[in-house]
């Protein structure tokens, strides 16, 4: 008898005799089959349906970071009429709505950028687009201006180009682009996901798409990289800098070559953005970004390449040397470390040691340039650095484009014209009144251009009820949510042993990091600063007298009564 058709048996063949296989087995044969696997699919299927009836699971992350083409940065909510943030977006964006239909008196500013457009450490209430928005619908009542914040935590120009590619569909007046510190902080951070193929990113959008994926994923931690939002405690383990992630600070090391590829790559998609706000004939006003230059030491230091142990351990014995006498003797301590550079001129904290003794000595210039030698140098470089700050330039005059120059401003506007502490709330984020500064001068550069035409001028008056009001209306705990946001930076510079860095060494500095610690309701602080600043020289006391009234403008009248009333209480 022939052994009939089956798993592990061959198909008679006719032409030798056999039989062939019937159809009604064949089919039986699939069908079996095909219950098999559905079998084993089964329990897959209802763990989804049953994630999905309890609202187990989420689908608000974004797995690739921006880099994918998967979800929009607004969807449509036609139910209220308006477009609003992606829920999938909201671990990189804060929430921002807009309506479908346009008013017609409108006139509609899209903000791009980084955390800096942001507003971080605080949020978008306090970031130079929206006090821009104050400022114009005070001085305008005619029309309508909404300024909607498209700043991306740790965004760069790349993930950007996607995003102004969207917000062009959107009827926009005006763009607003200021980009620059997180260039090779995306370049280091998510290299592996920009280099995946566009067949595997649509494959894994797919994927993250089915809430037993979604639960499984973060089960073995592996959902997105969140940030601190106001209920988080400072000390949340979620909050995890990048640079202590396994593609952070230890994957930094000195490398030019990578360094001159990631500026030419934010030159090329700062010029493809120019290009295609030019070619949707809509204006664009670009912001060059600064930072904090006097009160933020490199993020990490290495020695020049080819650097021998012998000159190495002479080195460091200088170094060393010159950190015992510098708070006593700042000239003998900048003699030695000038002794130590002549061995290597490469090392980024040696700089802004070289540059703090400058700085002490009452010698700005040389300090200047010492501290901007030491941000430019940095081997995790958070900073944007020169090179890029002028290729910015650069491409703005090319294209024709409106350029607002913050850093030069905010230059100006600093202490023996270096920004530290009173312009930067930390190494890049500006502080409140530094945002306020910003927006005047975007303001200004639209009226200068016919882009805007104000019906009024705001007087000082004006625009400190403006400011006051819209600060009233945030309430006190908005700045003290602040401070949580930039616990990770000071918490990092303790653990990188970089903290004695950035404590305060003379009258300048104990008033700059008082004033730091009221813009953070952080007042045990600043008390503490105040005193030691008033202690050690009596001219603090003009100096604070002038953070008050810089506090006034600001519409921060009852920030600025504490300072006087805590002098008050010095004095007697």
């Amino acid at each position: 008898m022939s052994e009939l058709p089956g798993e592990g048996s061959e198909a008679a063949d006719p032409q030798d005799g056999g039989t062939a296989p019937a159809p009604d087995s064949m089919r039986r044969k699939r069908r079996r089959r095909l219950f098999a696997v559905a079998f084993g699919l089964l329990p897959f299927v209802v763990l989804e349906v049953g994630l999905r009836l309890f609202g187990v699971g989420s689908a608000n992350d974004d797995v690739h970071a921006g880099f994918g083409n998967a979800s929009p940065l607004f969807e449509r909510n036609n139910a209220e009429g308006v477009y609003e943030t992606s829920l999938a977006k909201q671990q990189f964006f804060v929430s921002q709505k807009f309506a479908i239909k346009k008013p017609e008196n409108e006139f509609r500013i899209f903000c791009l950028g980084g955390s800096t457009v942001q507003g971080r450490p605080y949020r978008p209430e306090t970031s130079f687009g929206k006090w821009l928005e104050l400022e114009l619908n005070a001085a305008d009542s005619s029309r309508h201006y909404q300024a909607i914040n498209c700043g991306g935590i740790s965004y760069a120009s790349y993930r950007l180009r996607r995003v102004l590619q969207e917000v062009l569909q959107y009827d926009p007046d005006l763009i607003l682009l200021a980009t620059g510190h997180n260039e090779f902080l995306e370049d280091r951070t998510y290299s592996s996901v920009r280099e995946r193929s566009a067949l595997r990113r649509t494959v894994e959008s797919a994927a993250m798409s089915l809430k037993t994926v979604q639960v499984l994923r973060r089960a073995v931690g592996g959902g997105p990289r969140v940030e601190p939002t106001d209920d988080t405690p400072a000390t949340s383990d979620s909050v995890e800098a990048r640079l202590d992630d396994e593609a952070g600070y230890a994957s930094y090391h000195r490398d030019e070559e990578w360094h001159q590829q990631v500026v030419e790559q934010y030159s090329d998609s700062v010029d493809q953005m120019l290009q295609m706000c030019h070619s949707a004939s809509v204006p664009v006003v670009a912001v060059r970004l600064g930072s904090n230059l006097r009160d933020c030491p490199p993020f990490k230091s290495e020695h020049a390449h080819g650097l021998s142990v012998e000159d190495q351990q002479r080195w460091q014995t200088l170094f060393d040397e010159a950190t015992k006498v510098e708070t006593n003797d700042a000239a003998a301590a900048l003699s030695i470390y000038e002794r130590a550079e002549r061995i290597d001129d490469q090392h980024p904290l040696l700089h802004f040691r070289i540059a703090r003794c400058y700085d002490r000595l009452g010698r700005f210039s040389e300090a200047y340039n010492s501290y901007r030698a030491a941000r430019d140098l940095d081997i995790c470089p958070l900073r944007m650095t020169t090179a890029m700050s002028s290729e910015f330039a650069r491409l703005a005059t090319t294209h024709d484009v409106a350029m607002v120059d913050a850093e030069s401003l905010i230059i100006a506007n600093s202490i023996d014209g270096i920004p530290g502490y009173r312009s930067y709330i930390d190494h890049v984020h500006p502080t409140i009144e530094a945002h306020q500064t910003i927006a005047r001068a975007v303001g200004d550069t639209l009226r200068e251009t016919g882009l805007v035409e104000t019906k009024t001028q705001l007087t000082p008056s004006d625009r400190r009820e403006v400011f006051r009001e819209h600060l009233d209306y945030l309430g006190p705990t908005y700045f003290s949510n602040g401070r949580r946001r930039i616990g990770w930076l000071e918490a990092w510079a303790r653990r990188q042993r970089l903290w004695d860095e950035t404590l305060p060494y003379d009258t300048r500095s104990f008033v700059a990091a008082a004033v730091r610690a009221i813009d953070l309701h952080d007042y045990e602080t600043a008390d503490q600063h105040l005193t030691a600043a008033i202690t050690g020289d009596a001219a603090a006391m003009d100096a604070l007298r002038d953070a008050s009234d810089a506090l006034v403008e600001q519409g921060r009248t009852t920030d600025a009564k504490w300072i006087l009333e805590r002098l008050k209480t010095s004095i007697k």
